[in-house]
Protein backbone atom coordinates (compact mmCIF):
# COMPACT_ATOMS: atom_id res chain seq x y z
CA UNK A 1 0.00 0.00 0.00
CA UNK A 2 1.01 3.50 -0.76
CA UNK A 3 1.21 6.31 1.26
CA UNK A 4 0.59 6.13 5.51
CA UNK A 5 -2.42 8.81 5.83
CA UNK A 6 -5.83 8.88 7.64
CA UNK A 7 -7.15 6.21 4.36
CA UNK A 8 -4.23 4.27 4.69
CA UNK A 9 -3.90 4.11 8.47
CA UNK A 10 -7.28 3.43 8.59
CA UNK A 11 -7.48 0.48 6.21
CA UNK A 12 -4.45 -1.19 7.79
CA UNK A 13 -6.14 -0.85 11.31
CA UNK A 14 -9.25 -2.83 9.89
CA UNK A 15 -7.34 -5.54 7.93
CA UNK A 16 -7.23 -9.50 9.05
CA UNK A 17 -4.42 -9.59 7.51
CA UNK A 18 -0.30 -7.56 7.79
CA UNK A 19 0.26 -5.41 4.88
CA UNK A 20 3.34 -3.61 3.82
CA UNK A 21 2.70 0.41 3.69
CA UNK A 22 5.27 2.50 1.74
CA UNK A 23 5.19 6.58 3.04
CA UNK A 24 7.17 8.89 1.00
CA UNK A 25 7.44 11.71 4.34
CA UNK A 26 9.66 10.95 7.60
CA UNK A 27 6.46 10.62 9.82
CA UNK A 28 3.11 8.86 9.42
CA UNK A 29 -0.45 10.94 9.45
CA UNK A 30 1.75 14.65 8.94
CA UNK A 31 -1.68 16.13 7.61
CA UNK A 32 -3.77 14.17 10.39
CA UNK A 33 -2.13 15.84 12.53
CA UNK A 34 -2.74 19.70 11.86
CA UNK A 35 -6.51 18.66 11.08
CA UNK A 36 -8.91 20.42 13.08
CA UNK A 37 -6.49 22.68 14.32
CA UNK A 38 -4.76 19.57 16.20
CA UNK A 39 -7.95 18.22 17.22
CA UNK A 40 -8.92 15.82 14.69
CA UNK A 41 -12.63 16.93 13.45
CA UNK A 42 -13.27 12.93 12.56
CA UNK A 43 -16.83 12.91 11.58
CA UNK A 44 -19.84 15.05 11.50
CA UNK A 45 -23.66 13.86 12.33
CA UNK A 46 -24.94 15.28 9.05
CA UNK A 47 -22.52 13.59 6.79
CA UNK A 48 -24.35 12.78 3.29
CA UNK A 49 -23.83 12.79 -0.11
CA UNK A 50 -25.16 16.46 -0.69
CA UNK A 51 -22.11 17.44 1.26
CA UNK A 52 -19.80 16.37 -0.94
CA UNK A 53 -18.34 17.17 -4.60
CA UNK A 54 -17.74 14.22 -6.61
CA UNK A 55 -18.07 12.14 -10.05
CA UNK A 56 -20.60 9.29 -8.98
CA UNK A 57 -22.92 10.53 -6.23
CA UNK A 58 -24.32 6.90 -5.85
CA UNK A 59 -21.29 5.33 -5.50
CA UNK A 60 -20.41 7.37 -2.93
CA UNK A 61 -23.81 7.66 -1.05
CA UNK A 62 -23.18 3.44 -1.04
CA UNK A 63 -19.83 4.04 0.99
CA UNK A 64 -21.68 6.56 3.24
CA UNK A 65 -24.80 4.45 4.05
CA UNK A 66 -21.92 1.74 5.06
CA UNK A 67 -20.23 3.61 7.81
CA UNK A 68 -21.84 5.97 9.49
CA UNK A 69 -20.54 8.93 11.72
CA UNK A 70 -21.57 6.12 15.02
CA UNK A 71 -19.48 3.90 12.84
CA UNK A 72 -16.75 6.19 12.60
CA UNK A 73 -17.40 6.74 16.87
CA UNK A 74 -17.43 3.35 17.30
CA UNK A 75 -14.11 2.64 16.21
CA UNK A 76 -12.67 5.44 18.62
CA UNK A 77 -14.78 4.66 21.47
CA UNK A 78 -11.88 5.32 24.10
CA UNK A 79 -11.64 8.50 22.88
CA UNK A 80 -14.34 11.09 24.68
CA UNK A 81 -15.14 13.04 21.96
CA UNK A 82 -16.05 16.81 21.89
CA UNK A 83 -19.48 17.87 20.34
CA UNK A 84 -19.65 21.44 18.55
CA UNK A 85 -21.41 23.58 16.48
CA UNK A 86 -22.92 21.48 12.76
CA UNK A 87 -22.74 18.82 14.93
CA UNK A 88 -18.86 18.39 14.48
CA UNK A 89 -16.49 15.79 16.66
CA UNK A 90 -13.27 17.01 17.91
CA UNK A 91 -10.78 14.75 19.53
CA UNK A 92 -8.67 16.33 23.06
CA UNK A 93 -6.02 15.89 20.13
CA UNK A 94 -5.28 14.03 16.87
CA UNK A 95 -2.09 12.13 18.09
CA UNK A 96 -4.82 9.74 20.84
CA UNK A 97 -6.63 9.37 16.81
CA UNK A 98 -3.27 8.59 15.36
CA UNK A 99 -2.46 6.23 18.23
CA UNK A 100 -5.62 4.63 17.98
CA UNK A 101 -4.72 3.94 14.51
CA UNK A 102 -0.45 2.72 15.10
CA UNK A 103 -2.04 0.47 18.13
CA UNK A 104 -4.70 -1.73 15.94
CA UNK A 105 -2.19 -1.88 12.93
CA UNK A 106 -0.34 -5.01 12.03
CA UNK A 107 1.07 -3.83 9.14
CA UNK A 108 5.20 -2.94 8.61
CA UNK A 109 5.59 0.90 7.34
CA UNK A 110 8.67 1.88 5.76
CA UNK A 111 9.21 5.72 6.02
CA UNK A 112 11.44 7.80 3.77
CA UNK A 113 10.20 6.02 0.65
CA UNK A 114 9.31 8.06 -2.63
CA UNK A 115 7.92 5.76 -5.51
CA UNK A 116 9.36 6.68 -8.65
CA UNK A 117 7.32 4.75 -11.10
CA UNK A 118 4.71 1.90 -11.01
CA UNK A 119 4.54 -0.67 -13.84
CA UNK A 120 2.31 -4.32 -14.33
CA UNK A 121 4.92 -7.00 -14.88
CA UNK A 122 2.50 -10.03 -15.51
CA UNK A 123 0.54 -10.93 -12.47
CA UNK A 124 2.47 -8.19 -10.44
CA UNK A 125 2.99 -4.69 -10.14
CA UNK A 126 6.74 -3.63 -9.44
CA UNK A 127 7.49 -0.41 -7.93
CA UNK A 128 10.26 1.63 -8.34
CA UNK A 129 11.21 3.72 -5.32
CA UNK A 130 14.49 5.44 -4.19
CA UNK A 131 15.13 2.31 -1.99
CA UNK A 132 15.11 0.08 -4.66
CA UNK A 133 12.48 -2.47 -6.25
CA UNK A 134 8.92 -3.64 -4.66
CA UNK A 135 6.81 -5.88 -6.24
CA UNK A 136 2.54 -6.41 -4.87
CA UNK A 137 0.05 -8.76 -5.94
CA UNK A 138 -2.19 -6.03 -5.03
CA UNK A 139 -1.48 -2.42 -4.74
CA UNK A 140 -3.58 0.05 -2.84
CA UNK A 141 -3.01 3.75 -3.70
CA UNK A 142 -3.67 5.85 -0.48
CA UNK A 143 -1.55 8.63 -1.31
CA UNK A 144 -3.70 11.39 -0.69
CA UNK A 145 -3.69 14.69 -2.73
CA UNK A 146 -1.15 17.85 -3.09
CA UNK A 147 -2.53 20.26 -0.72
CA UNK A 148 -0.12 21.44 1.73
CA UNK A 149 2.76 20.97 0.01
CA UNK A 150 5.01 21.67 2.97
CA UNK A 151 3.73 18.53 4.49
CA UNK A 152 5.43 16.53 1.82
CA UNK A 153 2.36 16.06 -0.39
CA UNK A 154 2.24 13.91 -3.75
CA UNK A 155 0.47 13.41 -7.28
CA UNK A 156 1.44 10.02 -7.87
CA UNK A 157 -1.52 8.67 -7.44
CA UNK A 158 -2.57 10.93 -11.12
CA UNK A 159 0.85 9.53 -12.27
CA UNK A 160 -0.68 6.26 -11.96
CA UNK A 161 -3.71 6.77 -12.75
CA UNK A 162 -1.87 7.70 -16.34
CA UNK A 163 0.52 5.49 -16.58
CA UNK A 164 -2.53 2.90 -16.44
CA UNK A 165 -5.54 4.99 -18.47
CA UNK A 166 -8.01 5.20 -15.44
CA UNK A 167 -10.12 7.95 -15.98
CA UNK A 168 -9.08 11.05 -13.63
CA UNK A 169 -9.50 15.00 -12.99
CA UNK A 170 -6.71 17.53 -12.08
CA UNK A 171 -5.99 18.29 -8.53
CA UNK A 172 -7.35 21.57 -7.86
CA UNK A 173 -7.73 23.53 -4.49
CA UNK A 174 -10.44 23.16 -2.50
CA UNK A 175 -11.77 24.34 0.65
CA UNK A 176 -9.82 27.82 0.45
CA UNK A 177 -9.81 31.41 0.95
CA UNK A 178 -11.19 33.82 -1.97
CA UNK A 179 -8.60 36.85 -3.55
CA UNK A 180 -10.80 39.73 -4.07
CA UNK A 181 -11.07 42.19 -7.50
CA UNK A 182 -10.75 45.52 -7.79
CA UNK A 183 -14.54 46.38 -6.69
CA UNK A 184 -13.94 44.42 -3.42
CA UNK A 185 -10.54 45.70 -2.43
CA UNK A 186 -12.25 47.83 0.06
CA UNK A 187 -12.99 44.31 1.93
CA UNK A 188 -8.77 44.11 2.62
CA UNK A 189 -8.87 47.08 4.75
CA UNK A 190 -11.15 45.09 7.59
CA UNK A 191 -8.85 42.26 8.22
CA UNK A 192 -9.01 40.47 10.99
CA UNK A 193 -13.02 41.07 11.43
CA UNK A 194 -15.53 38.42 10.92
CA UNK A 195 -19.35 38.56 10.70
CA UNK A 196 -21.96 35.76 9.74
CA UNK A 197 -23.59 35.62 6.61
CA UNK A 198 -25.23 33.52 3.78
CA UNK A 199 -23.20 32.45 0.83
CA UNK A 200 -25.15 31.27 -2.61
CA UNK A 201 -28.13 30.90 -0.61
CA UNK A 202 -26.70 27.39 0.92
CA UNK A 203 -23.82 28.03 3.49
CA UNK A 204 -23.97 29.85 6.24
CA UNK A 205 -21.19 31.03 8.77
CA UNK A 206 -18.78 33.03 9.69
CA UNK A 207 -16.87 34.72 6.76
CA UNK A 208 -13.47 36.17 8.19
CA UNK A 209 -11.82 39.49 6.15
CA UNK A 210 -8.20 39.16 5.64
CA UNK A 211 -5.47 41.36 4.05
CA UNK A 212 -5.46 39.33 0.96
CA UNK A 213 -9.39 38.46 0.64
CA UNK A 214 -11.76 36.91 2.43
CA UNK A 215 -11.75 33.39 4.70
CA UNK A 216 -13.43 31.62 7.25
CA UNK A 217 -15.64 28.14 7.68
CA UNK A 218 -18.37 29.34 5.44
CA UNK A 219 -16.21 30.96 2.50
CA UNK A 220 -14.01 27.59 2.57
CA UNK A 221 -16.51 25.17 2.54
CA UNK A 222 -18.62 27.66 -0.62
CA UNK A 223 -15.09 27.04 -2.31
CA UNK A 224 -15.25 23.73 -3.05
CA UNK A 225 -18.38 24.51 -5.69
CA UNK A 226 -16.98 27.64 -7.20
CA UNK A 227 -15.62 27.22 -10.77
CA UNK A 228 -15.11 30.60 -11.89
CA UNK A 229 -17.99 33.32 -11.80
CA UNK A 230 -20.00 34.94 -9.26
CA UNK A 231 -20.94 34.07 -5.82
CA UNK A 232 -23.50 35.93 -3.83
CA UNK A 233 -23.72 36.93 -0.51
CA UNK A 234 -26.23 37.82 1.69
CA UNK A 235 -24.44 39.40 4.77
CA UNK A 236 -28.08 40.64 6.68
CA UNK A 237 -29.81 36.90 6.70
CA UNK A 238 -32.91 37.92 7.72
CA UNK A 239 -32.63 40.99 9.51
CA UNK A 240 -35.49 43.49 8.02
CA UNK A 241 -34.04 46.81 7.41
CA UNK A 242 -36.43 50.18 8.62
CA UNK A 243 -35.23 53.51 6.32
CA UNK A 244 -38.04 55.65 8.76
CA UNK A 245 -35.20 54.65 11.66
CA UNK A 246 -33.45 57.84 13.01
CA UNK A 247 -30.27 56.03 13.30
CA UNK A 248 -26.99 55.76 11.86
CA UNK A 249 -26.58 53.19 9.09
CA UNK A 250 -23.51 52.14 11.29
CA UNK A 251 -25.87 51.81 14.11
CA UNK A 252 -29.17 50.19 12.49
CA UNK A 253 -27.55 47.56 10.29
CA UNK A 254 -26.27 43.96 12.30
CA UNK A 255 -22.79 44.39 11.31
CA UNK A 256 -19.32 45.49 12.28
CA UNK A 257 -19.37 49.02 12.16
CA UNK A 258 -16.26 49.03 10.48
CA UNK A 259 -17.83 46.76 7.34
CA UNK A 260 -20.41 48.92 7.16
CA UNK A 261 -18.40 52.34 7.27
CA UNK A 262 -16.26 50.80 4.75
CA UNK A 263 -18.47 49.48 2.14
CA UNK A 264 -20.68 52.95 2.13
CA UNK A 265 -17.61 54.62 1.62
CA UNK A 266 -16.83 52.24 -1.44
CA UNK A 267 -20.04 53.02 -2.66
CA UNK A 268 -19.89 57.09 -2.52
CA UNK A 269 -22.38 56.82 0.42
CA UNK A 270 -22.16 58.44 4.23
CA UNK A 271 -23.06 56.95 7.01
CA UNK A 272 -26.35 58.83 7.78
CA UNK A 273 -29.60 58.45 10.06
CA UNK A 274 -31.41 55.75 7.81
CA UNK A 275 -34.42 58.19 7.18
CA UNK A 276 -32.45 60.22 5.14
CA UNK A 277 -31.14 57.95 2.57
CA UNK A 278 -32.74 58.32 -0.86
CA UNK A 279 -33.93 55.65 -3.44
CA UNK A 280 -30.80 55.26 -4.95
CA UNK A 281 -28.96 54.87 -1.59
CA UNK A 282 -31.21 52.91 -0.54
CA UNK A 283 -30.73 50.32 -2.83
CA UNK A 284 -26.88 50.10 -2.88
CA UNK A 285 -27.84 49.17 0.86
CA UNK A 286 -30.08 46.80 -0.15
CA UNK A 287 -27.34 45.44 -1.94
CA UNK A 288 -26.15 43.55 1.14
CA UNK A 289 -28.94 41.02 1.13
CA UNK A 290 -27.64 39.49 -2.10
CA UNK A 291 -24.04 41.07 -2.81
CA UNK A 292 -22.73 39.38 -6.05
CA UNK A 293 -19.13 39.48 -7.54
CA UNK A 294 -16.59 37.44 -8.71
CA UNK A 295 -13.65 36.44 -7.04
CA UNK A 296 -10.31 37.09 -8.60
CA UNK A 297 -8.89 33.45 -7.52
CA UNK A 298 -8.40 31.74 -4.70
CA UNK A 299 -4.87 31.12 -2.71
CA UNK A 300 -3.98 28.42 -4.20
CA UNK A 301 -2.90 24.67 -3.00
CA UNK A 302 -0.84 25.83 0.44
CA UNK A 303 -3.33 27.07 1.77
CA UNK A 304 -6.30 25.24 0.78
CA UNK A 305 -7.41 22.27 3.33
CA UNK A 306 -8.01 19.86 0.67
CA UNK A 307 -8.05 19.19 -3.42
CA UNK A 308 -11.35 18.37 -5.47
CA UNK A 309 -10.22 16.40 -8.59
CA UNK A 310 -8.31 12.84 -8.12
CA UNK A 311 -9.21 9.19 -9.83
CA UNK A 312 -12.86 9.60 -11.10
CA UNK A 313 -15.51 6.79 -8.83
CA UNK A 314 -16.74 5.95 -12.03
CA UNK A 315 -13.26 4.39 -12.94
CA UNK A 316 -13.60 1.83 -9.55
CA UNK A 317 -16.31 -0.80 -8.64
CA UNK A 318 -18.11 -0.33 -6.02
CA UNK A 319 -14.79 -1.58 -3.82
CA UNK A 320 -12.61 0.86 -5.10
CA UNK A 321 -11.08 -1.60 -7.35
CA UNK A 322 -9.62 -0.22 -11.17
CA UNK A 323 -12.44 -1.33 -13.33
CA UNK A 324 -9.49 -2.02 -16.22
CA UNK A 325 -6.77 -3.25 -13.61
CA UNK A 326 -7.58 -6.29 -11.78
CA UNK A 327 -5.98 -5.74 -7.84
CA UNK A 328 -5.47 -1.97 -8.39
CA UNK A 329 -7.43 -0.07 -5.46
CA UNK A 330 -7.45 4.01 -4.69
CA UNK A 331 -9.07 5.05 -1.40
CA UNK A 332 -8.95 8.28 0.89
CA UNK A 333 -8.11 11.82 -0.87
CA UNK A 334 -6.75 10.88 -4.14
CA UNK A 335 -10.20 10.05 -5.43
CA UNK A 336 -12.63 12.68 -6.96
CA UNK A 337 -14.38 12.99 -3.83
CA UNK A 338 -14.23 16.03 -1.66
CA UNK A 339 -16.85 17.45 1.11
CA UNK A 340 -17.17 20.79 2.99
CA UNK A 341 -15.62 21.98 6.11
CA UNK A 342 -16.65 19.90 9.29
CA UNK A 343 -15.16 16.46 9.40
CA UNK A 344 -16.86 15.09 6.11
CA UNK A 345 -13.16 14.65 4.39
CA UNK A 346 -11.75 13.01 7.28
CA UNK A 347 -14.91 10.80 7.44
CA UNK A 348 -15.07 9.96 3.95
CA UNK A 349 -11.13 8.64 3.98
CA UNK A 350 -11.75 6.68 6.84
CA UNK A 351 -15.44 5.32 4.78
CA UNK A 352 -13.70 4.48 1.36
CA UNK A 353 -11.10 2.69 3.99
CA UNK A 354 -13.47 0.57 5.48
CA UNK A 355 -15.22 -0.31 2.07
CA UNK A 356 -12.26 -1.60 0.81
CA UNK A 357 -11.09 -3.74 4.25
CA UNK A 358 -14.75 -5.10 4.23
CA UNK A 359 -13.85 -6.51 0.59
CA UNK A 360 -10.70 -7.37 1.19
CA UNK A 361 -11.18 -9.26 4.77
CA UNK A 362 -14.28 -11.18 2.89
CA UNK A 363 -12.35 -12.48 0.16
CA UNK A 364 -9.79 -13.42 2.83
CA UNK A 365 -7.03 -11.39 0.72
Amino acid sequence: MLGAGAAGLFLAANLKQNALIIEQNEKVAKKLLISGGGKCNVTNENINKNSYLCDDYEKLENTLNEFSYKDNLTFFQEIKFVKIRNKQFFAPNSKMILDKLLRENKSKIILNTKVLKVEKSQEYFKLQTNKGEFLAKKLIIATGAISYAELGVSDIALQIAKEFEIGFCDFAPALVPFTLQKDEFFMKNLSGISTDVVINDRFKGSLLFTHKGISGPVVLSASLFWNKGKIKINFLNDFKINYKENKQASTHLPLPKAFIKEYLKANNLEDLAMNKYKDDAKNIINRLYSYEFAPAGNLGFNKAEVCKGGINLQALSENYESKKHKNLFFIGECLNVAGILGGFNIHFAFASAMKLARYLNKENI
